[in-house]
């Protein structure tokens, strides 16, 4: 039978926009230690307390017959809640030398856009399960490390880049004609590109960067490092070369 995977606690968590200027209002009227999420409950709870038309200002606006909403909550300040979407996207264990490994899927998670042309808009995408064999593994099981620790994986961070390429391709019909091998997804210059060439959200992009730069960084963990070594990945991702070896022997 398939296991079933229990959901993280932090899938109960959701993703707002707000512009810079916003953020930087939050961080400056919040306490030492205190999250966006509670600094914003509490203006919620003021701007309730002490406003007698709290209620129809909080009707959601809908968009394009989506879930996603956009929550006006009070002058200029917009709080941007987007549907949750998942898929299955298909790949190979090799990702350097798929030609070479069984296939495997990965069921993701992502925000859908409330509209093409919004600027905040962030993928906010998760690796929920991994499909091999016809087992069913978390990330964890099957990389060795979480997702918020993908940077101790090269192959994982691939698949994560890969992904957030599909949902590109999905949601805002752009091809991948930059990314044509596996080192290709490493190349923030390819990015770059792509963003300035299809006028994608410019939020997107700092998601990539921070990833890519921090997989340059020297990796200080050695307990993610040895989990990594001893994933149950790393273990199979040769096993397309074995077989075709064996095959040819």
């Amino acid at each position: 039978m398939t296991p079933i995977i229990k959901p993280d606690s932090r899938e109960n968590k959701t993703t707002i926009q707000v512009s810079k200027d916003i953020k930087e209002v939050l961080t400056r009227i919040g306490s030492k230690g205190e999250s966006y999420n509670t600094v914003v409950a509490r203006l919620i709870s003021n701007f309730t307390k002490h406003n007698k038309e709290a209620e129809k200002a909080l009707e959601p606006i809908e968009y394009n017959q989506t879930n996603s909403k956009q929550i006006k909550i009070s002058g200029d300040m917009t709080i941007s809640k987007y549907e949750r979407v998942i898929i299955s996207i298909k790949d190979k264990v090799n990702a350097k030398n798929p030609y070479l490994g069984p296939p495997v899927s990965l069921e993701i998670s992502y925000n859908k856009p409330i509209k093409k042309e919004d600027d905040l808009y962030q993928i906010d995408l998760k690796i929920q399960k991994v499909i091999f064999d016809n087992e069913v593994y978390s990330p964890k099981e099957f990389f060795g490390v979480l997702q918020k620790d993908m940077v101790y994986c090269e192959e994982f961070v691939h698949y994560y880049l890969r992904s957030i390429m599909e949902v590109i391709k999905i949601e805002f019909k752009k091809s991948n004609f930059f990314f044509k091998s596996y080192h290709h997804y490493f190349e923030l210059a390819r990015w770059r590109t792509l963003f300035l060439n299809s006028k994608l959200s410019p939020e997107i992009l700092p998601d990539v960067e921070s990833i890519l730069s921090d997989l340059k960084n020297e990796k200080t963990n050695k307990k993610l490092i040895e989990d990594v070594k001893d994933s149950y990945y790393n273990k199979i991702k040769g096993y397309g070369t074995y077989k075709i070896k064996w095959q040819r022997d």
